[in-house]
């Protein structure tokens, strides 16, 4: 626990020091720089530690740029803007040829995330179950949680922010009626992307229906399961089994490879 929240510091300099605060024109040098730090780390391992602090400060900065500059939209005539997008890319490139990472590992020992969240609109109803048909063969594994689990009697908004505590994996099932879900955009994902930020959770988004995901800058910087052009409604049924496979794959991987040491 201690060398992890040590490497993460170091990220967290580095990153003031050489990222926040370059003038270099061009994002692939910083990259440069930053590739001849992970040089003094020996393992696979920290290496991806350090990347993942890196990125965690790199979508802090951008986000409270855009907030601060741009009144939370993007900017393709902002400089800075163009910068971070190409600097986002380069060290995603770079954390994809690392091992996946469980980032827990200094988490309350009480509150352990394992759940699995899924986030959707009742009025896309349907389409959960087929989620929830993907994931049964694997509950035994997998801590699956949907609002239907919530008996009759519970009292509903305590049993979510209960579950929401608890998720480890946040799958977001995108559609109009999700993105304009009151609840949804007030509690859930704040504290799911919360989650994401500073304990490590993951998102993992799945666009149902046509609608204008790339609008909303919190979400889209997450890479979606499919991309928008071809949401689950528009694909065949062997295309919708294939995503909805990928998807159980995806959170199994990352369920498995938890650390809690």
């Amino acid at each position: 626990m201690e060398e992890e929240l040590l490497i993460r510091k170091e990220a967290e300099q580095f990153f003031k020091a050489k990222i926040e605060r370059s003038r270099n024109y061009y994002p692939v040098q910083d990259i440069h720089e930053l590739k001849t730090r992970l040089y003094d780390f020996y393992s696979e391992e920290n290496k991806s530690i350090f990347l993942d602090e890196i990125l965690n400060q790199t979508v802090s900065y951008f986000s409270k740029h855009r907030d601060q500059v741009h009144g939370g939209k993007p900017d393709p005539k902002c400089s800075i803007d163009q910068k971070f997008e190409k600097l986002l890319f380069y060290i995603k490139q770079e954390i994809d040829t690392l091992p996946k990472i469980a980032h827990q590992k200094f988490t309350d020992e009480k509150n352990i995330r394992d759940k699995v969240f899924i986030s959707y609109s009742h009025e896309d109803k349907s389409y959960l179950k087929d989620i929830q048909r993907h994931f049964k063969p694997f509950l035994d594994k997998i801590n699956y949680w949907d609002d239907s689990r919530i008996e009759p009697g519970q009292k509903w908004k305590e049993e979510i922010e209960k579950a929401l505590k608890e998720t480890k994996v946040g799958i977001l099932l995108v559609s109009t009626d999700f993105l304009g879900s009151d609840f949804i955009r007030n509690k859930e994902i704040p504290e799911l992307l919360n989650t994401a930020e500073k304990e490590g959770g993951v998102i993992l988004i799945v666009i149902l229906k046509p609608c204008l995901f790339e609008e909303f800058d919190k979400l889209n910087q997450f890479q979606a399961m499919n991309p928008p052009s071809k949401p689950l409604s528009k694909m065949s049924e062997d295309e919708k089994e294939e995503l909805l496979v990928n998807l159980v794959r995806q959170t199994k991987k990352i369920i498995e490879k938890r650390d809690y040491s």
